[in-house]
C-alpha cells in the first residue's frame, strides 16, 4: 500500500534522522522505469493495477484490439433488385442494432415495417412487397479475418465519418472523399434520398480508392456521404498477430511449448474426430474421461474377481480370480486382436503334487486354465 506524502513529510522534520526503513519506504513508493513497466500479457489478463503502461504498449493494445476482444466487425451490403415477397435470408448473421433496410431508397422502420431474427438472419416484412428495390446495410462479426484482405479490419480501429456537399456549390459527377472508405460502409443521400451503389446504379466506388463516380452529373442537390474508414492504428508488427493465441482465429502453433500450469479444457477434439473423443498425448483419441491414459476400463472393486484396463495406445491388461483347477474361462473383455501373453499362478500354502500351471485352448474370448490347485490367478496382456 502506498504511503501518503504527508506521512513522508513527518519523517523528515528538522532535526529528524531518517532510518534505513524510511528510505526503503520512499523508494518503494516511486515508480521504477523497468521493474514497474507493464507488458502485453498484463493487459490481456487485466489482473495488475500496480504497473504503468508506456505509449508504445498502448499503441500495441489498440493495434491488437481485435485479438484481445475476439471480435472483428465488418460492414456489409446486400441488394434485392425488383424484389417481390415477404422474406429475405441474409448472407451473414447481423450485429444487433446495425441493420438498416431501404425500399426504393426509403428507410424502413424495424418492428413496424419488418421483423428481424438475429439468430437466423431472416427478415420478414409486415406485408408483401411487390417489384421494389431492397437494400440492406448491416455489420457482421467476421470470425476468420484474413490479414491479406484489403477489406480486413483484423486488429484495426474503424472510424465513422460524414461529408456534406452543398447544392449551392456542388456540380459534378465525381467526389473525392477525404478518407478511403471501408468497403460496403458507404451510404450516399441526394436531398435525403438514398442512392444505390453499383456499376449499373447511381454511383460506383473506384476499387481501392476514395473516388466516387456518379452515373450522371449532379447539380443543385445536397449530397451527404456517410462512411467508415480504417484509422492509422493498424498492425505493423506481424509477430503480434501470431504471438498471441486468440479464441476465434485459425492459427498454427509451432515449436516446443512449456506450460507452467495444467492446461485444462472440457475436451480436445482431434482433426477428423468427433465431439465425444479426447486427444491423448500420443495423438490417439479416447472417449473416456478417467485419466490422460485411460481408454476404457472395468470397475475397480476389491470384491471384483476379474477386470480389464485399456490404454490409449491400444494395449489391454486383463486379470481374473480362478476358482477351479482345470476349466474354461471367458476373458473379462474379448480381445480385438488377441492375447500376447497369459500367465497363471496357483494359490497354495504348501507344495503341489503336479507343479504346473499352463493355459490351453486360447482364443479371443476364452481360455482353459490348468493350475496345480483349486484357486489361482490369471493375468494377460494383449490388444
Amino acid at each position: 500500500m502506498a504511503t501518503s506524502r504527508n506521512d513522508f513529510h513527518s519523517k523528515f522534520n528538522n532535526g529528524d534522522i531518517p532510518s534505513h526503513a524510511d528510505f526503503v519506504e520512499i523508494f518503494d513508493n516511486f515508480v521504477h522505469k523497468q521493474d514497474d513497466k507493464a507488458d502485453f500479457q498484463m493487459v490481456e489478463t487485466g489482473t495488475s493495477n500496480e504497473h504503468y503502461i508506456t505509449p508504445a504498449l498502448l499503441r500495441s493494445v489498440f493495434q491488437n484490439s481485435g485479438i484481445i476482444s475476439g471480435n472483428c466487425y465488418f460492414p456489409y451490403k446486400e441488394y434485392r433488385d425488383d424484389f417481390t415477397g415477404t422474406l429475405i435470408q441474409l448472407e451473414n448473421p447481423p450485429v444487433e442494432n446495425s441493420v438498416k433496410i431501404f425500399k426504393n431508397g426509403q428507410l424502413l422502420e424495424e418492428n413496424e415495417d419488418y421483423a428481424l431474427n438475429y439468430n437466423t438472419a431472416e427478415i420478414s416484412f409486415s406485408g408483401e412487397i411487390t417489384s421494389r428495390n431492397i437494400e440492406i446495410n448491416y455489420w457482421y462479426q467476421n470470425m476468420n479475418p484474413e490479414l491479406g484482405d484489403s477489406d480486413s479490419m483484423f486488429g484495426k480501429s474503424s472510424i465513422p465519418y460524414k461529408e456534406n456537399f452543398s447544392a449551392d456549390v456542388f456540380n459534378s459527377d465525381t467526389i473525392i472523399l477525404q478518407n478511403k472508405p471501408l468497403r460496403y460502409s458507404v451510404k450516399i443521400y441526394k436531398n435525403g434520398q438514398l442512392l444505390r451503389e453499383g456499376e449499373d446504379k447511381d454511383y460506383a466506388i473506384v476499387d481501392g480508392t476514395n473516388v466516387i463516380t456518379f452515373s450522371e452529373t449532379i447539380s443543385d442537390r445536397n449530397i451527404e456521404v456517410d462512411y467508415w474508414f480504417a484509422s492509422s492504428i493498424s498492425i505493423t508488427d506481424q509477430q503480434l498477430n501470431s504471438k498471441y493465441v486468440d479464441l476465434t482465429t485459425d492459427q498454427t502453433i509451432a515449436g516446443n511449448k512449456t506450460f507452467t500450469e495444467v492446461t485444462e479444457s472440457q475436451s480436445f477434439v482431434k482433426t477428423g474426430g468427433t465431439s465425444n473423443q479426447y486427444l491423448m498425448a500420443d495423438g490417439s483419441v479416447s472417449t473416456s474421461t478417467a485419466s490422460d491414459y485411460d481408454a476404457g476400463h472395468s470397475g475397480f472393486d476389491m470384491l471384483t474377481t476379474s477386470g480389464y484396463q485399456k490404454l490409449s495406445n491400444g494395449l489391454i491388461l486383463q486379470w481374473a480370480y480362478l476358482t477351479s483347477g482345470s476349466v474354461s474361462y471367458s476373458f473379462p473383455l474379448a480381445w480385438p486382436v488377441g492375447a500376447f501373453s497369459v500367465v497363471l499362478s496357483t494359490i497354495r500354502d504348501s507344495s503341489g503334487n503336479k507343479g504346473f500351471n499352463h493355459v490351453a485352448n486360447l482364443s479371443k474370448t476364452s481360455y482353459q486354465a490348468i493350475i496345480d490347485g483349486n484357486y489361482g490367478y490369471m493375468f494377460a496382456i494383449g490388444r
